[in-house]
């Protein structure tokens, strides 16, 4: 069976370990983890991630599709179905679950794609698929920024852009803009798009080659025509 059709197994799967599945549903997923090997190891991981008190912590891959479930189930709107009492009791507890994983995982520096807490759709092709694009670790300039951390992945041949970063303090007044750095001046590359702390810019821009350095700013809300503030970020790529 394809992963397309299992995907929706995915919340069963956590519902029969944590003993709210009704006992039919349940005799219908065992049914199925006897035909289908991928959901057996899904069965098998989530038995020992639930076992073992959130000690163990999911793999980026098993985490995104766990909450992408869960997201699809709150837009179906399950919990205003009485017949989901039980249900609703092991989506909580699967709220309370990705928000701790959240917190875990925003805590490390990303060190790959892999690590980003979105669905692989939303990242831009060339960052997984081309081998000719360069990937840059951000760190905050002289300590600013806190636990801010992130990567900036370059292709020159494309002449694309992608940076994504993580712990970023939302801010009422200011926005976060990211300034290309070539030899007789620095360009415009555009504002982070900053939700709940997690910020990304794509950008497609002629001659990425020339630059040198990419630095990232705090500027007036709707960003500035010109650096206003010393960088908080600056990513050599010389």
């Amino acid at each position: 069976m394809s992963p397309k059709e299992c995907k929706q197994f995915e919340l069963e799967i956590v519902d029969d370990i944590l003993g709210n599945l009704p006992s039919n549903s349940s005799r219908a997923l065992q049914n199925h983890l006897d035909r289908c090997r991928s959901c057996r190891k899904l069965y098998g991981e989530w038995l020992k991630i639930l076992n073992d008190g959130m000690n163990v912590e999911p793999s980026a891959f098993l985490y995104k599709r766990l909450k992408n479930s869960f997201l699809r189930l709150q837009i179906r709107r399950r919990l205003l179905c009485p017949a989901t009492l039980l249900s609703a009791v092991s989506v909580a507890v699967i709220a309370v679950f990705i928000l701790a994983i959240s917190a875990i995982q925003s805590n490390k520096p990303l060190e790959s794609w892999k690590q980003l807490p979105v669905a692989s759709e939303e990242i831009p092709s060339f960052v997984m698929n081309d081998a000719k694009t360069v990937q840059y670790l951000i760190e905050p300039q002289n300590g600013r920024l806190g636990s801010a951390n992130g990567i900036i992945w370059v292709n020159g041949q494309r002449d694309e852009v992608y940076c994504y970063m993580q712990n970023l303090e939302n801010n009422a007044e200011h926005d976060y803009q990211i300034w290309l750095v070539k030899p007789v001046k620095k360009e415009n590359g555009g504002l982070l798009r900053v939700i709940d702390g997690h910020g990304q810019l794509y950008l497609q821009q002629r001659n990425i080659r020339e630059v040198e350095q990419i630095s990232l700013s705090l500027e007036p809300k709707g960003g500035s025509l010109y650096p206003t503030s010393e960088d908080i970020v600056l990513v050599d790529f010389k």
